[in-house]
């Protein structure tokens, strides 16, 4: 297993899509295991929907790509003011 983000499908589950985007935004599928504390397996199978990961890694992620759109927003706004 490369430490790369499987390409998300468009019509992918939800759950898929977030842990995508969260492994782009950590930067690979071990820094996101890493991050979540469980097996680089476990990520890798649920990046390909097989299976769905339990609802606290999902909304871990979740909070993840919440926070930095909120940061990133924020950012945006002092520059624009």
């Amino acid at each position: 297993m490369g430490d790369i983000c499987a390409a998300a499908n468009p019509n992918a589950n939800v759950h898929v899509r977030v842990l995508h985007d969260a492994c782009l935004l950590l930067g690979g599928e071990h820094k996101l295991a890493e991050y979540l504390g469980v097996d680089a397996g476990l990520v890798e199978r649920w990046l390909q929907g097989l299976g769905n990961p339990p609802d606290h890694v999902f909304l871990r992620c979740s909070d993840l790509l919440h926070s930095r759109l909120n940061r990133d927003r924020d950012h945006k706004g002092r520059l624009d003011a």
